[in-house]
C-alpha cells in the first residue's frame, strides 16, 4: 500500500508539469505561427529591382546600397586593393508628405596592403540621416545630417554614378561636405524649364555628436577639417534645353572646426549633355576673412565621349590654389569608364599632376554596383 500510494503521488505531481509544458510549448508555437504571419504580410507586394533596391510597400520601406572596390598603383607608394565602400539606404514613408532617409556607410572595410589583408582603417559612418516632410509642391523642409548642397559632384559623388574614381580636389577641400542643421528646397517650373532652389542653416557644434571628425573623401589632409561649427548657404539651378543642360550658382558663409576663420565661398558649376557626350564644370572662390590673402580657388572641366556601346572615354583638367595649404596643384586624368548595366560600371584612370604629394601621379582601378 506504501509503494502504491508514492507512485501515485509521483504520478500526479508530473501530471501538472507535463500540462504546463504542454502549455508553454503551445503557446511558443502560437508565437511563432503568429510572427510568421506578421512576416509574410510584412513581405507581401515586396519586390526587387536591380540598381532599385528592395521595395516593401506593406511597410512603406526601400532599402537599397552601393559597394566599391578599389585599386590603386600611386607614385611613390605601394599598389594596394580596397574594399572602399560599402553603403545601405533605408527609406521610410510613414505618411503622406513625410519621408525618413538615412545611410550608414563602411569604408575602407578590407584592405591589401603593405601591411597584408587587414582591416585597420575600417569605419562606420552614419553618412546621412534626415527627415523630410513636403509642405506642398514646390517647398520640402528637410531636417538631419544632409549633403552640403555646393555645385553638382557633392550631391551625387558615389562611385557608380560618376564617370572617374577620384573627386576633382575643388569638390573635396573648398568646404565640408555635410550639413547638420535645416533646409528648405524645391522646384518651380517655368514655360518649358524650372529652377530648383535650397537654402541652409547649419548648426553641427551643436548637433553633431562628433564633430570635427569627418575625414576628406579620397585625400589625406592633416590640418584641415572636413566639419563646420556653423553655417548659412543656398543653391540655384537652372535646367533647361529639355534637361539636357543645367547651370548652378551655390553660395555658403561658414566657420569650421579647428579654427581657419569665418569663410565665404561662391560657385558655378555646368553641365551640358548631347547624345551620349558630357560636358561639365564647376569653378569655386572661397575667401578667408580673418586671414586676408589666405583665400582657395580653382576648378574642373570634364568631358565624357562615347567610343562603342556602353564603352566611354573620360578626360579632366583641374586646379586648385590653396591659401590655407600654401600650394597650387594641376592635375591632368585620363580613363575609361564601362557600364554593362545602368546599376553596374568598372572605370580606369591615369592621372598626372604638379604636385605629387597632394596628388600623386598614378594608375586607379574601381568597381562599383548599386544594388
Amino acid at each position: 500500500m506504501v509503494c502504491e500510494d508514492a507512485i501515485t503521488m509521483k504520478r500526479t505531481t508530473h501530471a501538472p508539469r507535463r500540462a504546463v509544458l504542454m502549455r508553454a510549448v503551445a503557446l511558443c508555437a502560437l508565437c511563432l505561427v503568429q510572427l510568421h504571419a506578421q512576416a509574410f504580410d510584412a513581405l507581401a507586394g515586396a519586390s526587387y529591382e536591380f540598381g532599385r533596391g528592395l521595395t516593401l510597400p506593406a511597410l512603406n520601406l526601400e532599402l537599397r546600397g552601393y559597394t566599391t572596390l578599389h585599386v590603386e598603383d600611386l607614385e611613390g607608394e605601394a599598389a594596394n586593393a580596397q574594399w572602399h565602400d560599402l553603403s545601405l539606404f533605408a527609406i521610410w514613408s510613414p505618411a503622406p508628405g513625410w519621408q525618413l532617409f538615412s545611410e550608414i556607410e563602411g569604408e575602407e572595410l578590407l584592405a591589401d596592403d603593405h601591411r597584408g589583408l587587414n582591416t585597420d582603417d575600417a569605419t562606420v559612418e552614419i553618412e546621412r540621416l534626415y527627415l523630410d516632410h513636403a509642405v506642398s509642391s514646390r517647398a520640402t523642409v528637410r531636417a538631419g545630417r544632409f549633403l552640403t548642397p555646393f555645385g553638382r559632384w557633392n550631391q551625387i559623388h558615389a562611385d557608380p554614378l560618376v564617370w572617374t574614381v577620384t573627386r576633382p580636389l575643388v569638390t573635396v577641400i573648398t568646404l565640408p561636405d555635410h550639413v547638420t542643421g535645416v533646409m528648405v528646397y524645391g522646384s518651380v517650373p517655368l514655360t518649358h524649364d524650372s529652377i530648383e532652389y535650397s537654402a541652409y542653416v547649419d548648426a553641427s557644434s551643436e548637433f553633431d555628436p562628433h564633430p570635427g571628425r569627418a575625414p576628406f573623401e579620397d585625400y589625406h589632409l592633416p590640418g584641415l577639417s572636413n566639419d563646420m561649427e556653423h553655417a548659412v548657404g543656398g543653391q540655384l539651378r537652372y535646367h533647361f534645353l529639355d534637361e539636357r543642360a543645367q547651370l548652378g550658382v551655390s553660395y555658403a558663409s561658414f566657420v569650421v572646426e579647428r579654427g581657419r576663420g569665418h569663410h565665404h565661398a561662391v560657385g558655378l558649376d555646368g553641365l551640358y549633355t548631347w547624345h551620349r557626350y558630357e560636358l561639365s564644370s564647376e569653378l569655386t572662390y572661397r575667401a578667408n576673412v580673418a586671414q586676408p590673402g589666405r583665400d582657395d580657388w580653382g576648378g574642373f572641366v570634364q568631358l565624357v565621349a562615347p567610343l562603342v556601346q556602353q564603352l566611354y572615354a573620360v578626360g579632366r583638367v583641374e586646379y586648385y590654389s590653396s591659401g590655407v595649404l600654401l600650394e597650387d596643384a594641376r592635375r591632368g586624368t585620363v580613363g575609361l569608364t564601362w557600364r554593362p548595366l545602368p546599376a553596374l560600371s568598372f572605370k580606369f584612370e591615369y592621372h598626372d599632376g604638379t604636385d605629387k604629394g597632394l596628388l600623386p601621379d598614378g594608375i586607379e582601378l574601381s568597381c562599383g554596383v548599386l544594388f
